[in-house]
């Protein structure tokens, strides 16, 4: 029956066993098939090669439509949201609207019908469908080009419409008519909307360049017209000016009121070679950029439209010989794209240098002055063939690049990534190309020829370069690693893990810091020192601790530890250097006393420790806070880590203080411990003591010496710390969140560690007594050595427990994804990250496959800990064994 007994619970043991390797490594796989994913490239899923140059006797479908006719390449394209349309802008005013599955004309409107005959120069919007409209005589129009879309009852469609299948299509009066999953009609027609026409005023000179931003306000316009003067042989050959179009809503007539503010004449530099190429304001009409084929770059600030400002002339090529060849807006329009004859795609974008000037010259009192540079950020290389065009998409920060030699390519600006590098049968210079709006096809013409990509592109912003490496975002002077997924610019995603993985460290660094010596020291005393019916009440209560949830030890940390830890910071710094100090003074002390006095009170010792040197620590933390805040800080200790305030001495008093004392220890044992103990062989118990209290004070007297003399050396080669493990003080913080975590680590730390300890065999602790060992030297030589691998196992889940934990983290950490060791900051954790962010993320989202990254990279920082900490453990062990 037991033999029976002990192989069912040796089987239980092994099936347990394997299943627990098995749920772990299902962990894993899970994971990692939710990653794979963002690693993959873009599939390319259909091509296809819409008609062109159709004869005009050509045969006619059936539908009475003819095939998209592009023997005059169109100026401007667009595709609709569902990818089944797009519609083409030509040069002499014409819009034509024809499906993408066979490039049938679904309708063809004429200068006269869509209002811009005599348009000599458009400009689109980033979102692909707003327009402004330049004209021969000087006029400029607002409009939307796109497809209007509305359900239509089944009564009012065609029978053969009404009876199609579910997901079918068909053309209807000049539109598309699919049925959808639902049921019901999905009507999608070509329309051309245009405003009433701005009249600026200043005469009928042809517009060559336009362009237009939509602020919050109004409208902010940019154009360049031809010069008006016959006689003119001036060197710019035209006149650049900018104007206003603010809108309001007049509360008494109901109605939305607009009015053109007094067009502004840009002055141009007198060596300007010719008319401009390209035109485009930046952002929300702060900048105004001017470009002439040649690369030279004029950046206007125009926020004051009354007094635009040069701020730049510079040159976007940098080489001679070259040809600026394509100049276009990102979404948001604060990035450009330029594009030159060597085939080479650079991004140019404004940033704030860090030594910016504030009340310059030309501002109004109380405004501050812009000192912002264009730098040169991601880069694509050259192609050997000339960019000819680029469409940015309406989505995200993908971008479109035809080439002279037919080629197309669809970029990722922010990773620097090709997503797909595509050629039509053809090859032809790509005249135009558009994006969907979804981002899973792409519209191009080369010559009479045009032709539609269907592709998945995966996830061009999720790259492992994207995850892990330094990034170029867009208004950051060089490439950096930030984890932001809301707020700041929406056009961009910002999904670097290394500030999460870094906070993941600084907070099990912070933590064990905290936590590891006192576990370790309390283990270590009620293993060894601690009457057995004290440690019978004592652990458990101690243990009694790990049953508080982490939830309200961060709420505790949060709302209440934090507040005031932020009013009382000189008291609790002082408080790390008084409370040890009154411990080993108390010590000290202690050995003062008469040996029959200390015999009957030896029972009490640490209570009296507990109830008077850490009581009189903490109230000589209380007096001298403040004259540390007045005397090394400069009366106000905030200020002073911001830079504010004094020179970085302080600093480096507070930061070598502790790794002072513990060398000047280390050479006290060293030196003059040996020494003492030769010639105090014969000294009685309290002129023993007074000599230990002696070394102790000189001890302290030599650390300060020392700590202030390394402190004023750096101090003096201007080496300041602000900035690295000291700087600004935030309320939630590392060292708030050091001390809540330690709560939660101490009693997992102090438990096994202290059944480590008291696994020890008695008859090593008797036989090193037996040979006059102290209680000390025995616990330090002999029981330590021998439990080594339990208390290294014991640190190691502390610290796993530490790397996973989360609500703590959520409440007391300040959520700051910041790449800074500083102990008075905030952070965020992976953990952090996936719990407040998980709920969020859109499924099959880039934001929701990088949360899995982050899991699998906790999975595996976790694992290598684990494994690493059991390859030392069994080590500590073999040498245990041995003796």
């Amino acid at each position: 029956m037991v033999t029976a007994g002990d192989r069912v619970a040796r089987s239980l043991v092994a099936v347990g066993g394997i299943g627990t390797i098995g749920a772990v490594l299902l962990v894993c796989v899970f994971l990692a098939s939710q990653v794979i994913p963002l690693f993959l490239p873009a599939k390319v899923e259909s091509t296809r090669e819409l008609p062109g140059a159709i004869d005009a006797a050509a045969p006619a479908n059936a539908t009475g439509t003819k095939p998209a006719n592009f023997s005059e390449p169109p100026i401007r394209l667009g595709i609709d949201e569902f990818g089944s349309l797009a519609w083409a802008l030509f040069a002499d005013g014409r819009v034509r609207s024809f499906r993408l599955d066979n490039g049938h004309v679904l309708d063809n409107l004429s200068p006269r019908q869509t209002g811009l005959a005599g348009m000599t120069a458009v400009a689109l919007a980033t979102d692909g469908q707003r327009a402004v409209f330049g004209f021969r005589d000087g006029k400029l129009q607002t409009g939307r080009i796109g497809f209007e879309t509305r359900f239509v009852d089944p009564p009012d469609v065609p029978a053969v419409v009404r009876e199609m299948a579910v997901g079918a299509t068909a053309e209807w009066d000049g539109g598309l008519v699919a049925r959808t999953p639902t049921g019901q009609y999905r009507r999608q027609k070509l329309v051309v909307k245009l405003d009433d026409p701005i009249e600026p005023g200043e005469g009928k000179a042809a517009v060559q360049l336009v362009d237009q931003v939509e602020p919050a306000s109004g409208s902010v316009f940019c154009w360049f017209t031809e010069s008006e003067k016959a006689a003119d042989h001036s060197r710019t050959a035209g006149v650049l000016r900018i104007a206003s179009v603010e809108t309001r809503h007049d509360l008494l007539a109901g109605e939305d009121v607009s009015t053109l503010s007094t067009p502004v004449e840009v002055a141009l530099p007198a060596d300007i070679d010719g008319p401009p190429k390209f035109l485009r304001l930046g952002g929300l009409g702060e900048y105004l950029y001017i470009a002439w084929s040649n690369g030279r770059l004029l950046r206007y600030e125009t926020r004051d439209l009354d007094h635009p400002r040069l701020m730049e002339d510079r040159n976007l090529l940098g080489e001679s010989g070259m040809t600026l060849t394509a100049l276009a807006p990102l979404l948001g329009g604060t990035t450009f794209l330029a594009g030159d004859s060597s085939g080479r795609v650079r991004t140019w974008f404004p940033v704030q240098p860090p030594e910016a000037r504030k009340f310059g010259s030309g501002q109004k009192a109380g405004h501050t002055q812009d000192t912002t540079r264009l730098i040169d950020g991601p880069r694509f290389p050259a192609e050997g063939s000339p960019v000819a065009c680029i469409a940015s998409s309406s989505s995200d920060r993908e971008a479109a690049v035809g080439f002279g030699d037919g080629r197309t390519r669809l970029l990722f600006i922010t990773t620097e990534k090709t997503i797909l590098d595509l050629r039509a049968e053809a090859p032809a210079p790509v005249e135009s190309v558009a994006i969907s709006p979804k981002g899973d096809r792409l519209l191009a013409v080369s010559g009479a020829r045009a032709t539609v990509w269907k592709f998945d592109p995966g996830y061009p912003d999720g790259s492992f370069s994207a995850l892990f490496l330094p990034v170029w975002y867009e208004g950051e002077p060089a490439p950096k690693q930030i984890w932001q997924t809301s707020g700041g610019s929406g056009f961009e995603p910002k999904l670097g893990l290394m500030p999460l993985v870094f906070g993941t460290f600084k907070a099990t660094f912070y933590s064990m810091i905290f936590a590891a010596p006192l576990a370790l020291l309390a283990a270590l005393f009620t293993s060894e020192f601690l009457h057995p019916r004290t440690k019978a009440r004592i652990k458990p209560t101690v243990e009694l601790m790990a049953s508080l949830p982490s939830v309200v030890l961060g709420f505790l940390a949060g709302l209440v530890v934090a507040p005031i830890v932020s009013g009382i910071v000189p008291e609790v710094l002082a408080g790390l250097v008084t409370v040890p100090l009154a411990l080993l003074a108390g010590a000290y002390v202690w050995q003062l006393l008469p040996h029959g006095l200390t015999l009957r009170f030896a029972r009490w010792r640490f209570a009296a420790m507990l109830l008077l040197a850490i009581p009189a620590g903490v109230v000589a933390a209380a007096a001298l806070g403040p004259l540390v805040q007045t005397y090394l800080f400069d009366g106000d200790i905030k200020a002073w880590l911001t830079g504010r305030l004094g020179s970085g001495l302080p600093g480096w008093i507070m930061l070598l203080l502790p790794f002072t004392a513990l060398l000047v220890a280390v050479l006290i044992n060293r030196t003059i411990d040996p020494w003492l103990r030769g010639i105090s062989a014969s000294w009685s118990r309290t002129r023993s003591a007074v000599a230990e209290l002696l070394k102790f004070i000189f001890g302290i007297a030599a650390t300060v010496v020392l700590v202030f003399g390394v402190a004023w050396i750096l101090d003096a080669v201007k080496i300041d710390p602000r900035g690295t493990f000291v700087g600004r003080y935030d309320e939630r913080n590392a060292l708030i969140v050091g001390l809540a975590m330690g709560f939660a680590i101490i009693p997992l730390i102090y438990t096994l560690a202290d059944d480590a300890l008291s696994s020890v065999p008695a008859s090593l602790r008797s036989a090193s007594l037996g040979a006059g060992a102290t209680h000390w030297q025995t616990a330090m030589h002999v029981v330590i050595p021998t439990a080594m691998s339990g208390l290294f196992s014991a640190v190691m889940i502390g610290l796993g427990r530490a790397v996973g934990e989360t609500m703590i983290i959520l409440m007391a950490a300040g959520g700051q994804p910041l790449m800074d060791i500083n102990i008075f900051n905030g952070f965020q954790t992976l953990s952090a990250a996936i719990a407040t962010q998980m709920p969020e993320a859109a499924v099959g989202t880039t934001h929701l496959r990088t949360l899995y990254v982050a899991a699998l990279a906790l999975f595996i920082i976790t694992f290598v800990v684990n494994t690493v900490a059991e390859v030392v453990r069994q080590r500590f062990r073999r040498r245990a064994y041995e003796l």
